[in-house]
């Protein structure tokens, strides 16, 4: 144990002394999606110091992940979440803005015990109308507090198909005039989707396996990079990626998107850090991808650490992702 810890202590010197900012790509973009922790609301001053921490460590942009909630799969009215009305959404963007943060407001949908990918809803027609009220209050906020990137779904699995999007992103953009997208789930969704001439990008969560051995992890990234500036091209938008993290967990690798909760594992901080710098140099290289949000940040500044096994880059070796030249600021 000392000697693991030893050798993640030391790859985060290594990756905070590295050029970042001279091989960077013009105009690529880094960023965080940043979820509300249950003692550090939206508005409150743990939330400002944690925006803060996450614009030192070189991020320029933050993702507000607000929920659309609902009871279970099949249910057809989605009501705002508790922890997003309105108010507590204005007060976040507001925060992130005065942290020196692009903000950008990205809707999730949360089922208890479930993930949005499992909704199922037994009338689409009605689901669909609900989750626009939604939105729309949602948008409005955008609008007023000029917000300029919308995401009004993420990873909608089984509703990805539905002849009822048309009418949702017109709604929308009656209302909100900057940059609207949708967050498919993975690449394979991301290639069926069609409806992406509706949208400003190509925007997807990215959580695929990938190989222990480095060299193969490597090639296995390329290609992966390589797939989605060819799909960016053949529908002719840019390419973002709205998610990707890893674990700091040993074994994470085999199954990326599994969280703690569906398996325990031991800390492996340099495997996250090690594989989240790599995945941004590979993307960074590929021209038709504009940026890059890791999956999470959260508003408690305390969040991370070197014995979490979580998402999260905080506090841990791996928030060296952000770090741009004269932007490398640890924790």
């Amino acid at each position: 144990m000392a000697t693991r810890a030893l050798t993640a202590g030391l790859l985060w010197l290594l990756l905070l002394a590295l050029p970042s900012g001279c091989s960077s790509k013009e105009g690529f973009v880094l960023g965080a999606n940043v979820k509300v922790s249950p003692d550090a609301a939206w508005g409150s001053e743990p939330a400002a110091r944690s925006l803060q921490q996450l614009a030192r460590a070189g991020a320029t942009q933050a993702l507000l992940v607000a929920f659309v909630w609902q009871a279970d799969p099949h249910s057809s009215d989605p009501v705002l979440g508790s922890d997003s009305t309105p108010e507590l959404v204005r007060a976040g963007l507001r925060q992130m803005r005065a942290a020196g943060l692009e903000p950008v407001l990205k809707i999730h949908l949360w089922i208890p015990g479930h993930w949005a990918g499992d909704a199922d809803p037994g009338d689409r027609t009605a689901w669909f109308a609900a989750y626009q009220r939604c939105v729309q209050q949602l948008a409005q906020v955008a609008v007023e507090e000029g917000v300029q990137t919308l995401v009004l779904a993420t990873e909608l699995r089984r509703l990805q198909d539905q002849p009822q999007w048309p009418g949702l992103v017109r709604a929308t953009r009656a209302q909100f005039k900057g940059k609207l997208l949708y967050v498919a789930d993975g690449i394979d969704h991301a290639r069926t989707f069609r409806y992406w001439s509706l949208f400003d990008a190509v925007a997807l969560s990215l959580y695929p396996v990938l190989p222990e051995d480095s060299r193969s992890r490597d090639a296995r990234m390329q290609e992966i990079a390589a797939e989605l500036a060819e799909l960016g091209k053949r529908v002719q938008r840019p390419v973002w990626i709205a998610e990707l993290g890893l674990r700091s967990a040993r074994g994470s690798l085999r199954r990326p998107w599994e969280s703690p909760e569906q398996r325990t594992a031991p800390v492996d901080l340099a495997l996250q850090a090690e594989v989240l710098q790599r995945w941004r140099q590979v993307l960074e290289q590929q021209p038709g991808i504009t940026g890059l949000a890791i999956w999470c940040w959260y508003t408690d500044p305390r969040a991370g650490g070197p014995r979490d096994s979580d998402f999260t880059p905080q506090n841990k070796p791996a928030q060296a992702v952000f770090a741009r030249a004269g932007r490398n600021e640890a924790q």
